[in-house]
């Protein structure tokens, strides 16, 4: 399953939904951006998303005001479902995320 993701403003109002593909998926303010978030607290190139091989990620690149993920401020994250980003006023909900890691011990 691909990943998905909602992007809120103030009070729980989804502005988009989207299904991510394999590959990185900029944001930022910036017009050139597959996902732009326009206010002045968000960079032009603010960060992407990556996915590959079942792995969902979000990478900073070198934003101003940073990206946070679930409440603690970083450059690059693994993310999987429930979990959210906050860029700027923007709240992004990871609806479908990295798939679960897998125990090497289950039988």
């Amino acid at each position: 399953m691909l990943p998905e993701v909602l992007i809120f403003i103030t009070h729980r109002v989804v502005l988009h939904s989207l299904i991510l593909e394999s590959g990185y998926t900029t944001f930022g303010r910036g017009a050139g951006n597959a996902i732009c978030l326009d206010n002045p607290a968000v960079s032009r190139d603010h960060g992407a998303f990556h996915y590959r091989a079942g792995v969902l990620s979000v990478v900073d690149h070198h934003s101003t005001n940073g990206i946070f993920v679930n409440g603690m401020r970083t450059r690059r994250k693994v993310l999987y479902t429930g979990d959210y980003v906050l860029v700027g006023c923007y709240k992004v909900f990871i609806k479908h995320g990295s798939e679960q890691p897998r125990n090497a011990f289950a039988g």
